[in-house]
């Protein structure tokens, strides 16, 4: 089981997964290896300056070159443990709220409700434009940043989803229980039980309880038992 799994109350449904853009962990493993191509490079050289020079009954060239593959090596864990963070940053968006997570094996997660979004900011440089990414801001209504989400892959696509479930959620879609409406619209006995029966959907379509999608499905399903 996924950890958002595990976040997910009940009925709650994921409408949009984000992550940050590759470039993030690309340049990230590219700074990496070009250090690591350093080290190597400057242990050789300092091996082959110091080869006839001794140090503690060492020779002065192989400590040297000893030392920086050791820290190439943890540079090459530290650029495993960079993707490791890539993959599982996670930027969520549910009917209910906007889920941020980060960590490998300590999890960091943020939530924001959607009622609670008062503002999205949404920042692109001109290569953010090109390559599709960059930093969302969720802002309260003191305008004070909760939630960053820096280098956002689609960050268009990941706004436009946060936007149409804000305005979903101010409407109460998603949120009636289908049990309910089942309940609620469950024609009788009766020659005009069908026309009551639409009726009930029409005022909760009207009073934004089912979206206009929800309620054709409805009388499609109704008109069908005819």
């Amino acid at each position: 089981m996924a950890y958002i799994d595990e976040l997910l109350a009940r009925d709650e449904k994921v409408l949009y997964d984000g992550r940050q853009h590759t470039f993030v962990l690309v340049g990230n493993i590219i700074t990496e290896t070009v250090l690591i191509g350093v080290l190597i490079a400057a242990g050789v050289t300092a091996s082959t300056a110091f080869a006839n020079r001794i140090a503690l009954g060492l020779p002065v060239g192989q400590l040297i070159l000893a030392g920086c593959g050791l820290i190439s090596l943890f540079v090459l864990i530290s650029a495993f443990f960079d993707y490791l963070r890539w993959n599982n940053e996670q930027y969520i968006v549910t009917d209910q709220r906007v889920i941020q997570i980060r960590g490998v094996l300590n999890k960091d997660v943020i939530d924001s409700s959607l009622d609670k979004i008062n503002d999205v900011e949404l920042r692109q440089s001109w290569l953010g434009r090109i390559f599709d990414y960059g930093t969302i801001e969720i802002l309260t209504a003191s305008d004070v940043g909760i939630n960053e989400m820096r280098q956002i892959a689609h960050p268009l696509d990941f706004k436009r989803a946060m936007l149409e479930a804000k305005h979903n959620f101010a409407r109460g879609f998603g949120y009636l229980d289908p049990a309910a409406v089942t309940a609620y619209t469950q024609p009788a006995a009766g020659s005009g039980d069908l026309q009551q029966t639409l009726q009930k959907l029409a005022d909760l379509r009207d009073q934004g309880l089912l979206s206009v999608d929800e309620f054709e499905a409805k009388k499609r399903e109704l008109l069908n038992r005819i």
